[in-house]
C-alpha cells in the first residue's frame, strides 16, 4: 500500500509547554486510524498539525509527499485530500451527521449528493458509527 501521511519527529510547543514530542508515524491508504489518549495529551493538536491547521514547532509532516508546512504548499488542495473527525468539534452543529460528512465531498469534490451519501454510510459503517445517521 502506498504511504499517505507520513510523520517525522513532530515537535509542537506552546510557549514553554512541549505538546508533541517528537511522533513518528507512516499511514498507508485505506488504513483508519484512530488516535486515542487522555484529555490534554495533544490528540487534537496532533491532528491539527497533520492537516495544517497548527504549524509544527519541529518535525515534517508529508502528505501524498508534499509537506504540509512548508510555505509555498497549497494546504487547501491537501486538505482536499484529508478526511479528519475531531470529536466534540462540530464542523455544522445545526447540521446532522450525514450532511457534515457529505458537505466537503459534494463541495470540493463534485460529487452527486447521492455519491457522497453512499460513501458517507460507507465510512460511516467501516468506522462502527452507521448507527450515528
Amino acid at each position: 500500500m502506498d504511504v499517505v501521511i507520513r510523520v517525522d519527529k513532530l515537535t509542537k510547543q506552546f510557549g514553554l509547554l512541549p505538546v508533541l514530542r517528537g511522533i513518528d508515524c507512516t499511514i498507508k491508504a485505506s488504513e483508519v486510524v484512530c488516535v486515542i489518549g487522555p484529555s490534554g495529551s495533544g490528540k487534537s493538536t496532533f491532528l491539527r498539525c497533520l492537516n495544517g491547521l497548527e504549524d509544527a514547532s519541529g518535525g515534517q509532516v508529508l502528505v501524498h509527499g508534499v509537506s504540509v508546512h512548508e510555505p509555498k504548499t497549497d494546504v487547501d488542495a491537501l486538505r482536499s485530500e484529508i478526511g479528519m473527525v475531531f470529536q466534540r468539534f462540530n464542523l455544522f452543529p445545526h447540521k446532522t451527521v450525514l450532511e457534515n460528512i457529505t458537505l466537503a465531498p459534494t463541495k470540493v469534490r463534485g460529487l452527486t449528493a447521492a455519491q457522497a451519501r453512499i460513501r458517507a454510510t460507507e465510512l460511516l459503517d467501516k468506522v462502527g458509527l452507521l448507527d450515528k445517521i
